[in-house]
């Protein structure tokens, strides 16, 4: 166990580090994806989607808030945008408590929006989507700008097992950003030049354990996830393959060359 120092309302204080073998694998296999696709667009879509996944919200994506001017934008939605003009998303993030966080304190920690906002001060969900949760990743932060991976989600609110695990992610995330422009992607995480297809690294994984015959539980066991994690990994390669069963998504991957055969 270690010690940190996240605290509430945006401050920092002591706290026990709770993260287990599997949340660092997934640390690993995060950074690995990341690395894998850190280009000039970086973050891309394949990246916020397996925040996303890993951080159990139903939306993430990348955002620029702009301070002094009007040029805040959003860019790699995962699943899918949420339907709000440029405009409106500046009005929004320029006035957001997590924005203001980072433009009075300049660090760049993880935070959530209960960490920031009192009972009352809470803005409406963005996009009315009722997702109100909000967990954010600082990717740098300056006194003209912040920009930031953001997590949304309804229901609970993001845990302190969440707010550590991002702030493991944040240092690699940032530096990734920071060198975006040298970096060329040369090692997709599928390569199939022919179909643009891309799987991630545990969408393969679960690919390669589906043609070997394993059940979601059995699949969730060997990779130390939940079956519904599993599931969700299915749903997405389902979708990527253009296929809606398991036995032809397995020959599929394997027509492309991004499996192994069984056995």
């Amino acid at each position: 166990m270690t010690q940190g120092n996240l605290g509430a309302e945006g401050k920092w204080g002591d706290y026990v580090l709770e993260l287990s073998g599997a949340d660092y694998r997934g640390v690993l296999e995060l950074v690995a994806e990341a690395l894998r696709h850190a280009n000039p667009e970086f973050p891309d879509v394949t990246v916020t989607e397996f925040l996303r996944d890993v951080f159990q919200a139903e939306f993430a994506g990348a955002g620029h808030v702009d301070f002094c001017g009007t040029a805040s934008r959003t860019w790699a939605d995962s699943p899918r945008p949420i339907p709000v003009d440029s405009d409106g998303f500046h009005r929004y993030a320029v006035g957001h408590p997590l924005a203001r966080a980072y433009q009075r304190t300049g660090e760049a920690v993880p935070l959530r929006l209960s960490d920031v906002a009192s009972i009352g001060a809470v803005p409406p969900a963005y996009g009315r989507t009722g997702m109100s949760r909000v967990l954010t990743i600082p990717l740098v932060i300056a006194p003209q700008h912040v920009c930031a991976l953001a997590l949304l989600r309804g229901g609970p609110d993001f845990t302190t097992r969440d707010l550590q695990l991002a702030s493991q992610l944040q240092p690699v995330l940032s530096g990734i950003y920071a060198l975006r422009d040298l970096v060329t992607c040369r090692t997709p995480s599928a390569p199939c030049t022919d179909t643009g297809i891309r799987l991630t690294a545990r969408e393969l994984a679960v690919l390669d354990l589906m043609g070997n015959g394993l059940i979601a539980a059995a699949i969730a066991r060997q990779l130390s996830i939940s079956p519904r994690t599993v599931n969700k990994h299915i749903e997405n390669i389902y979708r990527k393959l253009g296929t809606h069963d398991r036995t032809s998504a397995v020959l599929r991957g394997q027509d492309l060359g991004i499996t192994r055969p069984a056995g």
